[in-house]
């Protein structure tokens, strides 16, 4: 029998109506002190990306190190905003293009970065962590790939960015946009030129997902071991 116990955590209560009896949703906020008793095997986080300052991001990690067992591992899994395209079908010029360089400027002056796929590695280092390894996964925009696999990852992932790209942009646009911020109509207009492009079916984009997962050293082991090189 499963004696693992699970627990979910986030700033809002969850969706889900039901649950395992081992799984457990808790509303709180990760930035305070954690208040948990008990320490953790495994921690995972994943699309935290514009959540933290840069410093955030260091006390989070310390927390993670600190609450788990040593021997414990941790895994996070974040995106790259930027969409790219190894055909040429998506034109430079267009907005979907533009999209991630923008919002990288946003997250600079919000000094929120949205750029934590690129970090997370080093900050993990710099926790104290060892055994450090990664993977990088191309996830295409829209059902274009013939692999029948990617094609269904796609479809998801373009729901997935109609359905959030309002809640994306909305706040750092009116608050950090280029040169100064946008109004509320200037946003929605932009807004549906980048559906416009995400609806393009001869636009064979993709985005970029890292996953890192690193170990919590032992009783009496180094944390100064080098991690493993990532895999391509």
């Amino acid at each position: 029998m499963n004696t693992a116990t699970v627990r979910g955590v986030d700033l809002f209560p969850p969706s889900a109506t039901w649950v395992p009896p081992n799984c457990v949703f808790e509303v709180d906020d990760i930035q305070r002190e954690w208040t948990w008793k008990d320490k953790f095997d495994y921690i995972h986080m994943r699309q935290l990306l514009g959540s933290f300052s840069e410093k955030g991001w260091d006390n989070l990690y310390q927390n993670c190190y600190k609450n788990l067992e040593p021997g414990g591992w941790i895994e996070q899994t974040e995106f790259d905003i930027r969409v790219y395209s190894d055909d040429g079908s998506l034109p430079k010029d267009s907005v979907l293009a533009g999209w991630g360089d923008m919002f990288i400027s946003c997250g600079e002056r919000a000094g929120r970065p949205l750029t934590t796929q690129e970090t997370m590695r080093a900050a993990l280092k710099q926790a104290g962590f060892v055994d450090i390894q990664e993977q990088l996964y191309k996830v295409p925009m829209g059902p274009w790939p013939r692999d029948k696999v990617l094609k269904e990852v796609g479809l998801l992932n373009y729901h997935h960015w109609m359905v959030g790209l309002e809640g994306y942009a909305m706040w750092l646009l009116t608050n950090y946009g280029s040169p100064g911020p946008w109004t509320k109509d200037e946003v929605e207009v932009y807004l549906a030129k980048v559906r416009s492009d995400l609806k393009n079916t001869k636009y064979h984009g993709y985005g970029y997902a890292r996953r890192i997962w690193a170990r919590k050293p032992k009783q009496g082991e180094s944390s100064n071991l080098k991690g493993k090189e990532p895999a391509r």
